[in-house]
């Protein structure tokens, strides 16, 4: 009866450890001026690879990626201004990667909390730190991510002529199981 209970505990806890999970249900969106003229935008083709354990998240590890080329600002010229402004042509994607945590350890189901990310920001072929805060609700074996934070495109050679120097991108999108 121990063997038995033994390997039902190993198999509980090998079925809550660190698992791939993949994104959908994703937005983003962006919003900057250029010369007084606010724009906003979104991007949403979002994909992003994660190892997640609902019970140790400060081991969460993820790569989120933003096809640069499905930018829409509303008005085809200048989407096709800022793609060229972005490099989407040479650098097609926006990669932020999660390599740390800082909150709770662990989210039950039903759960909603609030963390920070921290990682690197690749635009334009730059790569920079960035930090985010995150707003993470779990649902079943599912992680709901909102995040809201600013970039400054010029550290990435972005140069829009006029164009504030601060772009906040506002994304949502939930983790499933899935590699």
């Amino acid at each position: 009866m121990k063997p038995m209970i033994a390997a039902l505990l190993a198999l509980a806890t090998a079925a809550q450890a660190a698992a791939p999970y993949t994104a959908s249900n994703a937005t983003v969106k962006f919003s900057y001026r250029v010369t007084l003229i606010p724009v906003n935008g979104d991007a949403n083709a979002l994909s992003a690879a994660s190892t997640l354990d609902f019970a140790r998240l400060s081991a969460t590890r993820a790569t989120v990626k933003v096809d640069l080329t499905s930018l829409k600002t509303g008005i085809a010229l200048r989407d096709r201004h800022a793609r060229e402004a972005l490099g989407a042509a040479e650098f097609p994607q926006a990669v932020f990667t999660v390599t740390g945590y800082r909150g709770p350890d662990a989210i039950a189901a039903g759960q909603t909390l609030k963390a920070e990310v921290t990682g690197t920001f690749a635009l334009k072929g730059v790569t920079r730190a960035v930090t985010a805060p995150v707003t993470l609700t779990r649902t079943g074996d599912t992680l709901k991510v909102n995040t809201e934070f600013v970039i400054h495109p010029q550290e990435h050679g972005v140069k829009v002529t006029g164009a504030d120097q601060n772009t906040t991108v506002t994304a949502t999108f939930t983790l499933q199981p899935g590699s």
